[in-house]
């Protein structure tokens, strides 16, 4: 007798236990399958959420029901081999028995779905950590007259001619506290012109993230100027060449801008289709022009003025030119400047307040080879009842990545007029008037994925002293 004839007469005599038989073979292939993926899926769960004897128990309770199927499946067989001797109650039996398994199969998926669930639900607050830092040689035979101060740039600013040195070390952390709220904070730790240890804690703020269309941090933040100084932080190894722009400078090294803001910044996508804008709108504390060289610029806790800077940037990244950005911005201040706190002999005890507009512009581009870097200031000082001042400044980088090499050129400039007292004051370290600019070559050399070596050569022109070369080794490093 043929194998469908011995069916046809199976199902006849039997049908109860051979529709069973048809209809469970598939849970009984889904239970085998389910007891070797389950395992796999524990294991990478976070046994704290679900319970390790839970997960035992319901292996445990797997292994067993997959046994009793297993046996039900052979009874059913052995009975079809002995057909005369089987009975409809004895079906009926059976059926019952592989039904029940199945409910509690089903019981059972539904348990580990619910911890699987469990265990992939995010924890808070959710910690990230990363760190940076750089250690660098440089020399340069800049020569300074008698009783003038060194440029914030000029290694001789360090005390001599040539030095060993300590970087900063970047202590970057983001704490995930729901959804869409989250903490950044950035301390950094740099030597000083004493050879102590100093720490600055560059950043720190409250994010909240909406939608596309609205989000604010509320902290102190690296203002929205141009392209620089909001992608580009603290940390060396971020930037292929050495060091920022000097038009970007930080304020406690010599820097012309107000690059951080302590205040509240608003954020988001702007509807325009394939430009897809982007704007900023910031308002905070702006900075302290001070004669007190002990006043930190950034006004983090105390502000000296009633008046708030106001910042406001748009940015386009159209969708046809990946790679590209371009933007524009303007930033406003009303600046009391302090002469009273530390007076300086000789000098007033007091100026008019100055009307700071700083309109900007920024054309960059960069893939996986090229980096393009183009930003423009213009810092015009407008003190009440006197003459305006406007002050130029804005620089260029180029860069091509050839495997684990990145040849790089610069170029800056910026010229502060001399009659702006403004920038005549000891405030941030103290601003030298007059033409400062210059180019600066390198190459950075990825040795890792988390350190890098650079070297670098920039030629210095600026008022008042003589023209210098300066050479600048590095090594950097992110963790």
């Amino acid at each position: 007798m043929d194998n469908a004839t011995q069916k046809f007469n199976m199902s006849k005599k039997h049908p109860v236990c051979f529709e069973q038989l048809i209809r469970h073979r598939w849970h009984c292939a889904a239970l085998a399958s389910l007891c070797f993926l389950v395992p796999g899926k524990i294991h990478g769960a976070d046994t704290n959420q679900v319970g390790a004897d839970t997960l035992r128990q319901v292996l445990e309770r797997l292994e067993r029901d997959e046994a009793e199927i297993k046996s039900l499946k052979a009874q059913l067989a052995k009975q079809a081999s002995l057909v005369p001797l089987a009975t409809n109650s004895s079906d009926s039996l059976l059926q019952l028995r592989v039904e029940k398994d199945e409910a509690q199969l089903k019981d059972l998926q539904t348990q580990l779905n619910g911890s699987q669930a469990e265990a992939l639900k995010p924890k808070y607050p959710s910690i990230q950590f990363h760190g940076f830092g750089d250690f660098d040689y440089a020399a340069d035979n800049r020569k300074y007259p008698p009783g003038a101060a060194p440029t914030s740039t000029g290694v001789t600013a360090l005390g001599k001619p040539n030095t060993f040195y300590e970087g900063e070390l970047d202590l970057f952390a983001t704490a995930q506290i729901a959804d869409n709220m989250s903490f950044t904070m950035e301390p950094v730790l740099s030597a000083g012109l004493n050879n102590y240890m100093g720490i600055d804690l560059e950043r720190t703020y409250f994010e909240y993230r909406g939608s596309d269309y609205f989000n604010f941090d509320v902290g102190r933040v690296h203002t929205a100027l141009g392209y620089y100084n909001t992608t580009f932080h603290h940390g060396d190894w971020l930037q292929t060449a050495i060091g920022r722009p000097t038009v970007v400078q930080f304020e406690d090294s010599g820097g012309i801008l107000p690059v951080h803001l302590t205040g509240v910044s608003l954020y988001g996508a702007i509807p325009s289709g394939h430009m897809n804008l982007n704007y900023r709108l910031e308002i905070g504390n702006g900075l302290d022009y001070s004669s007190n060289p002990n006043v930190n610029a950034v006004q983090q806790a105390v502000s000296f003025s009633d008046s708030k800077a106001v910042n406001l940037a748009l940015t386009s990244r159209p969708e046809g030119l990946p790679g590209l950005q371009f933007g524009a911005g303007l930033y406003y201040d009303l600046i009391t400047p302090d002469l009273a706190s530390d007076h300086i002999a000789g000098e007033p005890y007091s100026l008019p307040g100055n009307n700071q507009l700083i309109p900007n512009a920024h054309i960059v581009f960069h893939n996986a080879r090229w980096q393009l870097y183009n930003e423009f200031y213009l810092i015009h000082d407008q003190p009440k009842g006197g003459t305006a001042h406007d002050n130029p400044a804005f620089f260029t980088e180029v860069s091509r990545k050839f495997g684990v090499l990145t040849p790089y050129a610069r170029f800056t400039y910026y010229h502060i007029q001399s009659d702006d007292l403004l920038y005549a004051l000891a405030w941030a370290g103290g601003v030298n008037s007059g033409v400062h600019y210059g180019p600066s070559v390198g190459l950075r050399y990825d040795f890792t994925d988390y350190a890098a070596f650079k070297a670098q050569y920039d030629y210095l022109i600026d008022s008042g002293v003589n023209d210098a070369s300066r050479i600048t080794l590095q090594l950097c490093f992110t963790f």
